[in-house]
């Protein structure tokens, strides 16, 4: 959905796609090197373990099953999400009047086991159709075998946003907070450890207030991090196999983590989005980037 990522024109665009064009310039040198594959749910682990995708971005939660089953390496937080409940546009907000409709859920999947949990708690009542994947689930609300459908806000807000047709909307309602990961392949310690600090220098860039527009004056900044972070010591993205200068590159063109946010879920995209736990805590979140030093 648009709200992870889109193709216009022959040109990606949206929060993964921007996410992906970074990594592409701190590993390869060329932003421009990317290929978007598409990825059902249920085969990220098998598109991994079978080099169809080198990272998995959009929707990747992270739990305790997938670490010790050794299935995937997690390579950084992406974003804050949260799952929440799509429901009729003329429909009541309180989940309680929903008693005996019934909810379209993918059945293998933390949307499901954290709906459940809810649903119980509080007594609503609520009845379920699980399906083998979100794009099922997603269907069967299309052709009205239920009445509602619970999964991750950006998924629920994408479909809002492109689909108005269906006269559905988003309601304010959290069942779950959502941390957003990329991941690897299991084994590919390497390329885990390489994006963490990929990420970690979007949000250093972003907490030292590196932009587009003053990138000259850090150029000439002589603070170490500040040095060390735009490659002027190569030898630190070197020793992660990183090019020395690709965090340059990716300010310039991209802005840091906030402006690369603002952009495509945040207020200057058509979602207005707010960045909540997943804004630096300076700013009243709850994320403090690691020094590199």
């Amino acid at each position: 959905v648009k709200s992870y990522a889109y193709q216009e024109n022959n040109i990606w665009h949206g929060i993964d796609a921007d996410l992906c064009r970074v990594i592409a310039q701190a590993t390869l040198g060329d932003m421009e090197k990317i290929q978007m594959v598409h990825v059902p749910s249920g085969q990220v682990v098998q598109a991994l373990e079978n080099g169809k995708i080198d990272v998995m971005l959009s929707g990747s939660g992270y739990s305790a099953r997938l670490e010790t089953a050794h299935k995937v390496l997690n390579a950084g937080l992406l974003y804050y999400d949260y799952q929440y409940v799509l429901a009729p546009q003329d429909g009541s907000e309180d989940l309680a009047d929903y008693k005996d409709k019934r909810m379209c859920l993918s059945g293998d999947s933390d949307y499901f086991r954290h709906f459940q949990d809810y649903n119980a708690r509080y007594n609503f009542g609520i009845k379920y159709l699980t399906f083998n994947s979100f794009e099922q689930a997603r269907e069967a609300l299309l052709l009205k075998r239920c009445n509602l459908l619970s999964a991750s806000g950006l998924l629920l807000y994408g479909l809002q946003n492109e689909m108005p047709q269906m006269k559905m909307r988003v309601l304010p309602i959290r069942i779950s907070v959502q941390p957003t990961y990329a991941t690897v392949k299991y084994g590919n310690v390497d390329l885990q450890i390489a994006l963490k600090w990929v990420f970690n220098a979007l949000l250093l860039a972003e907490q030292y207030g590196m932009n587009m527009q003053n990138m000259g004056y850090y150029a000439t900044n002589d603070d170490p991090e500040v040095r060390n972070l735009l490659g002027d010591n190569p030898e630190m993205w070197r020793n992660l196999h990183l090019q020395p200068n690709w965090l340059r590159e990716v300010i310039t063109k991209l802005g840091n983590y906030g402006d690369i946010y603002e952009r495509n879920l945040g207020k200057e995209s058509e979602f207005k989005l707010q960045r909540n736990e997943g804004n630096l805590l300076k700013n009243g979140g709850t994320i403090y980037p690691l020094p590199f030093i």
